[in-house]
């Protein structure tokens, strides 16, 4: 009776699975445009830009770098505070067997330290606001002379390239996100 049931169940299983691999799909089949780590939302008027997208081109009109901005934050300041404590810690012993079978029974004191974590104060510490980022901002993009100064994020060498090069000098990246 359960020799019938075996191929019916490895059957069942093997269907369920290749039903459940087909829903999950391969890596390109179903994959969300713009996912990734330059697709993560930020605030303001700058929106990502996916890696696959291609390069953007058009006349360096002007370029700038956005330093970082910290400021002085607090937190707790945390100690470890130890008590010395002690306890008392039974020991048995047996000896013998059957009627003549003898337990002995004693006590002795272990000294141990009680460590917790507690509040003493606070600290200062450096807080960033806000990452240091790189701009450049093109005329003509993408060929489209009504296009004009659209401010792009780029990383550091295309921002080196960029502070070379001449104003109007034609330019092609792919940006981080546009905006900046």
């Amino acid at each position: 009776m359960h020799r019938h049931r075996r191929p019916y169940s490895a059957a069942v299983t093997a269907a369920l699975l290749a039903a459940l691999l087909g829903a999950c799909g391969s890596p390109d089949s179903g994959a969300v445009a713009g996912s990734g780590p330059s697709a993560t939302a930020s605030p303001g008027p700058r929106t990502p830009v996916a890696k696959a997208d291609p390069p953007v081109t058009g006349a360096l009109d002007d370029h700038r770098r956005v330093a970082r901005r910290t400021t002085t934050g607090r937190r707790p300041h945390m100690v470890q505070r130890c008590t010395d404590r002690t306890r008392r810690v039974r020991h048995t012993s047996s000896s013998g067997s059957g009627k003549r079978k003898s337990t002995r029974t004693w006590y002795t004191t272990e000294h141990y330290k009680d460590c917790r974590k507690v509040q003493q104060g606070t600290e200062s510490y450096t807080r960033v606001v806000s990452a240091e980022r790189w701009c450049v901002e093109l005329d003509d993009v993408g060929g489209d002379r009504t296009r004009d100064d659209v401010w792009f994020k780029v990383d550091s060498a295309t921002y080196g390239r960029a502070a070379d090069a001449e104003e109007g000098t034609r330019m092609s990246f792919t940006p981080l996100a546009t905006g900046c």
